[in-house]
């Protein structure tokens, strides 16, 4: 009896001792956000970069003390670059994982296909690079926002490149979806207004694979100029098609759109019989990146020393969605789709101290100041419809294959 309560005491003793080398795991508090982006299917290039860049946000925010006291995440599905696996995706994030934002989607046709999910229960849907004009007016109950401009401004900066040149005639061959028809519909307004003739339009399926007939019916009205709005996927095989037609061969010219804007498009139209890149030359109309000045460039370094490769398209954009994201939720206080809602305006536009890090922004919010939030893709500042304004420049495709940029297009 005795030597049993001396074993009891004995490990009473040692529970005390040894209690103080076991830390008391502490649960940490997740703050849910999502990504809805293309990582495979027609903007499979971009989608993958876009996510990184707002991985890369993430990483820094939590580095810096997350958001309201806990860590931020970020859930990432795939929306294949159509309608309906980006819908699936959409209510699986709404109704499964409960977030209450959506960074997404790449392209206008998926976002499309969300937006009524996403506004019917009060989840934000912010996105980097979805440019369709159809979004500004949609009765979005204000809970659709994006950090690039819409298409408004790009048919206007591809029609000003058109004229520069001295164009009279286009044929525009474009997707057939919001994206495609957007910029269409803007650029041919803008031209036909400044003397311009549209003498053919074709639009074309995106799920299509061939299209001898679509390069046929542009070429055959033998335009100054074909305004190709396309995604890298079917675009490379436009320009291949036409290539082949022998319709690249400086006859006549052709514009490409932002979407086309991708490391690997001259790799994927391939090689002339002389072993150059079939698309070296062509040039077309982008959102600047050069516009943010040395916020871009501060952007670039971190994104390249994280993975080892530079940003693309829309990937400082997308960055910065993210970073709004999570500062509109510490000014709020709250993580909920309608503070997210009430606090972006509040974090992006002015007045308020203009801060280009997160992590000051987040230390200056916590202080209980104002703070303009001046992106790595430029100054943010949402209007009224939840658009953004931007500045354009001609991009081209050198004999090496990469992307450079030239000069800025001025828009009236």
């Amino acid at each position: 009896m005795r030597i049993g309560i001396y074993l009891i005491g004995l490990i009473l003793v040692l529970a005390v001792i040894f209690s103080g080398c076991i830390e008391e795991e502490k649960e940490t508090t997740v703050v849910k956000i999502a990504a809805l982006q293309s990582l495979t299917g027609d903007l499979g290039t971009y989608g993958g970069p876009m996510t990184d860049a707002m991985e890369l946000a993430v990483k820094e925010i939590n580095e810096n003390g997350g958001v309201l006291g806990g860590e931020l995440r970020l859930i990432v599905e795939d929306t294949q670059t159509s309608e309906v696996p980006a819908a699936d995706a959409a209510n699986k994030l709404v109704k499964v994982d409960k977030v209450p934002v959506i960074i997404g989607t790449t392209g206008s046709g998926p976002s499309s296909a969300i937006i009524g999910i996403t506004t019917g229960n009060e989840v934000v849907q912010i996105s980097s690079s979805n440019t369709g004009v159809e979004f500004t007016d949609y009765p979005d109950d204000d809970f659709y926002f994006r950090t690039c401009p819409s298409d408004a401004l790009q048919g206007r900066a591809m029609a000003r490149l058109a004229l520069d040149k001295g164009y009279k005639t286009v044929a525009t061959l474009v997707l057939n979806n919001p994206y495609g028809i957007g910029f269409e519909d803007v650029f041919c307004e803008v031209f036909k207004k400044r003397g311009g003739e549209v003498i053919e339009s074709v639009r074309y399926d995106p799920a299509q694979t061939i299209f001898d007939s679509e390069v046929a019916r542009i070429i055959s009205k033998n335009p100054d100029f074909v305004m190709l709005v396309a995604y890298p996927q079917t675009g490379s095989v436009i320009l291949r098609t036409a290539y082949e037609k022998g319709q690249l061969d400086g006859e006549v010219d052709w514009l490409l759109s932002e979407g086309l804007r991708d490391e690997n498009l001259a790799e994927m139209v391939g090689k002339n019989v002389s072993g150059k890149y079939i698309v070296a030359g062509l040039i077309g109309t982008t959102p600047d990146p050069r516009a943010a000045g040395p916020a871009y460039e501060d952007f670039k370094q971190r994104f390249s020393e994280e993975y080892g490769k530079e940003p693309s398209t829309y990937c400082s954009n997308s960055y910065d969605a993210a970073a709004v994201v999570a500062l509109a939720m510490e000014q709020a206080g709250d993580a909920s789709g309608r503070a997210i809602r009430d606090n972006l305006r509040s974090v992006a536009n002015p007045p308020g101290v203009e801060v280009t890090d997160v992590g000051e922004a987040l230390d200056l919010i916590r202080q209980a100041q104002e703070i303009n939030y001046q992106g790595a893709s430029g100054e943010i500042t949402f209007d009224e419809n939840g658009d953004v304004s931007g500045r354009y420049a001609i991009w081209s495709i050198d004999d090496d294959g990469s992307i450079r940029f030239g000069r800025t297009i001025e828009l009236e």
